[in-house]
């Protein structure tokens, strides 16, 4: 029975028991596409979502000693609030069971679900709400499979104690990612500049972690010369965007108090 099966964490699932890389990558195109015959849209984050936008940059990705051991701990996906009520059937249709005690901290804005081919998959819907909101709406037609590059990379400069394997996925994302105007294979350097533009708490908060990225690419060993310039152009460009555009009012008052007052929501993640 699925209701009778253990939550364990991927962290404590033995190794010989751990799916392989190639079984996530199956598992998470597979799930979006059952998703979309069902009226439903599931779209891949994370570092899964990296291989799928850049799979020429995999070997690279690797090499830069981010991913660990298991490569993947999880599925995480982003969807609509509309499909919550489907999404639990859907699921265990597909041999996973809903982890409970997830579903009613977050008052049902984040399900886990755990037991099938992968250990773990995490849904966020309509926003990822960490120390500042990623906002999906009307966003996740964008691409098919994942959320847009735009939106990952926001979900990396978002937060306020970026670690380093944070730094490092926003570094492959600023080196193998266009930067441009539109949310089609590019970085929407317009859409992240209006953002900014609005809350000058993210903004600071994602100016801060650019900056970090410009000085975090001289310790990654495994980029040549020429990719951490390419970084450090792409991060410069994307700064300028954010810096030219027009402030509002209320991002003008908000940068008179600064750093005097809290600029971000603190948050706890049980997991």
């Amino acid at each position: 029975m699925l209701n009778e099966r253990k939550f364990r964490l991927p962290k404590d699932i033995p190794m010989d028991e751990y799916p392989k890389p190639e079984v996530y990558l199956e598992e998470a195109r597979h799930l979006t596409e059952e998703a979309q015959k069902q009226g439903m849209l599931l779209r891949v984050m994370g570092p899964i979502a990296l291989h799928f936008y850049f799979p020429e940059y995999v070997d690279l990705y690797r090499r830069m000693e981010r991913l660990g051991e298991r490569v993947f701990t999880d599925i995480d996906y982003a969807s609509y609030g509309k499909f919550r009520n489907k999404m639990v059937p859907f699921f265990e249709q597909q041999n996973y069971s809903l982890e409970k005690r997830a579903a009613m901290i977050s008052g049902g804005t984040r399900l886990i679900f755990f037991g099938g081919r992968v250990p773990m998959i995490d849904v966020f819907y309509d926003r990822l709400d960490y120390n500042h909101p990623i906002e999906y709406k009307g966003r996740l037609e964008i691409h098919p499979l994942c959320v847009s590059m735009t939106d990952l990379l926001l979900q990396k400069l978002q937060i306020v104690q970026i670690n380093d394997k944070d730094l490092k996925d926003a570094i492959l994302l600023l080196l193998a990612a266009r930067i441009g105007e539109a949310d089609e294979g590019m970085v929407n350097a317009k859409y992240v500049a209006k953002l900014m533009s609005e809350d000058w708490g993210f903004y600071y908060t994602s100016t801060t972690n650019l900056e970090r990225v410009r000085t975090a690419v001289d310790g990654v060993k495994a980029l040549d010369d020429a990719q951490r310039v390419k970084v450090r152009e792409q991060a410069a460009l994307l700064s300028k965007y954010i810096e030219d555009a027009p402030k509002s009012w209320g991002w003008r008052n908000r940068a008179k108090v600064g750093t005097k007052k809290l600029w971000y929501k603190e948050v706890s993640d049980w997991m």
